[in-house]
């Protein structure tokens, strides 16, 4: 079994490969843009945490489909980002941007700390079916992750599970289809949120 764990960060996921540009703790040191070291339909699961949202906007299409050439027909793919439509939620109840600008913008610590893209529910759904994948929904983090910590859990105020709202956008979907660049079908939306 072939469980990816991309852009592990500092949290390395047993029965996972981890991967990362520049974790110390990375079982695999590469790019997550280029899947080239593994061969087409061979990954069980993909899990990708805060990550994508680093990826520039004309860069996610040929994600999208990296992950869909190497994961299996019906292997699983969870992503977390940043919850758009949280976020806004959230500046409209309490207006402090300075709280909301990491999931926005990033932490902005190094040059790999940068979001260029946010994505709400909708958005990522739709990118999702356009790349071959079905039956996409939320997932409980808790669940999946059990006492591992990431930015999947990321409530605001910080830590609150009881009272704060989850700022993080966790969808899980399976694989139902091979789509590559000659065949996926794009909205007009879609092409311009994607800058192609």
């Amino acid at each position: 079994m072939i469980n990816l764990h991309l852009g592990c960060g500092k949290l390395k996921l047993d029965n996972f490969i981890n991967v990362d540009i520049q974790s110390e703790i990375a079982d695999m040191k590469f790019d997550i843009n280029d899947l080239s070291v593994f061969n087409n339909n061979v990954v069980d699961q993909i899990y990708m945490c805060h990550t994508l949202e680093h990826i520039r906007r004309h860069k996610i299409l040929a994600l999208f489909l990296e992950w869909n050439r190497v994961i299996k027909i019906n292997g699983k793919l969870r992503v977390a980002v940043p919850d758009f439509e949280k976020v806004v939620k959230i500046y409209q109840k309490n207006h402090n941007l300075s709280e909301l600008l990491g999931l926005i913008n990033g932490g902005q610590t190094d040059d790999y700390d940068i979001h260029f893209v946010n994505f709400d529910f909708d958005t990522l759904k739709e990118l999702l079916e356009s790349c071959g994948f079905t039956n996409i929904e939320r997932y409980d983090q808790d669940e999946f992750l059990g006492d591992n910590d990431d930015y999947s859990k990321c409530y605001l105020p910080y830590m609150d599970k009881e009272n704060g709202e989850l700022m993080s956008l966790n969808v899980l979907c399976t694989k139902s289809n091979d789509v590559n660049i000659d065949n996926v079908k794009l909205s007009d939306n879609m092409k311009k949120f994607l800058k192609l």
